[in-house]
């Protein structure tokens, strides 16, 4: 019979049929397992050795920038370097998108404003990456889009325009001891839940 490994004979009985079939379907069944993995290493390393892909390179940071760009974690020569390269690429953005009338010329002495632009050119930056993938450009203008929108509502809130610099002064603010207060309602928490045990059940104490 065609579709075995070898031939029974003409009367044998079901059950060495069934046997038969059985034993085919499982080679047929490892034969298109093989394929598949074959089929994934190949995919593996096409994806590996792609500009961008696993292994393929990993993107540079800007030249003599501090990378990833956290303003808590600089010394003093890291943010020179950061700002020299923020304020060079935030006077390329508001004239080459047109936007001076969205960020105010102070920007630089507002925190919030600060981290944004961070985000925005630290986004730019990767996403004109030599490594970077063909899309990612038209990504990075679409969070430039709602980044715009946030830059205006913080324009209106410190009401600074036409580059005069308005200091903000906040109406209220958190009292020192609040972390001390948050720690506790926190180990409040904590104290009414139960414990799991490296098994993943509840510990009789907390029961």
């Amino acid at each position: 019979m065609s579709g075995y490994d070898f031939e029974l004979p003409p009367d044998a009985p079901p059950d060495m049929v069934a046997i038969a079939e059985l034993g085919a379907g499982l080679n047929r069944l490892t034969a298109a397992v093989d394929t598949l993995h074959r089929q994934h290493l190949e995919l593996r390393d096409a994806v590996t050795a792609r500009p961008g892909g696993a292994g393929g390179g990993q993107r540079k940071a800007p030249a003599g920038m501090p990378w990833p760009l956290r303003w808590d974690d600089l010394d003093r020569d890291a943010a020179a370097q950061a700002w020299a390269w923020l304020i060079d690429w935030v006077g390329w953005l508001v004239d080459r998108y047109e936007i001076a009338e969205e960020i105010p010329t102070c920007w630089y002495r507002h925190g919030p404003l600060i981290e944004e632009l961070t985000a925005l050119a630290a986004g730019w930056h990767t996403a004109y990456d030599d490594n970077a993938r063909g899309d990612e450009p038209l990504i990075w203008h679409e969070r430039l889009a709602r980044s715009r929108a946030r830059l205006r509502d913080w324009d209106d809130f410190t009401r600074c325009r036409n580059g005069e610099h308005t200091d903000h002064t906040l109406d209220l603010r958190w009292p020192d001891d609040w972390t001390d207060t948050a720690t506790t309602a926190a180990n409040a928490d904590l104290a009414g839940r139960p414990q799991t045990t490296a098994a993943g059940r509840p510990s009789e104490e907390a029961s």
